[in-house]
């Protein structure tokens, strides 16, 4: 099993979850309203647009391959709507061990 995270800025989340939906994933938890500052530039979670939202996922590994090709797939298809410069959608994959 893996914990997926997705970090987008609000104006993907839609995206994030059709493509959550499409693949039938079960279970994700999604905090939104989230602050930080990273490639893409700085976001306040004080402000009322532009704020960070982060889908946190526990993925069986049979799913993970068409999960992360699909997630590929967006970026690149954002990528490409954005002429080439870097769009606000990372992926984080780490471990993931459930004890309870």
């Amino acid at each position: 099993m893996k914990m997926l995270t997705i970090i987008c800025r609000d104006s993907l989340e839609n995206d994030v979850r059709r493509l959550l939906k499409d693949l039938e994933v079960k279970g994700y938890t999604v905090a939104s309203g989230l602050g930080g500052k990273g490639q893409t530039g700085s976001v306040s979670e004080h402000a009322w647009t532009n704020r960070n939202v982060s889908f946190m996922l526990a993925i069986e590994d049979q799913q993970l391959a068409a999960l992360a090709d699909a997630l590929k797939q967006l970026y690149v298809k954002l990528i490409d709507a954005n002429h080439g410069e870097e769009v606000p959608l990372k992926v984080f994959l780490q471990p993931c061990e459930v004890i309870l």
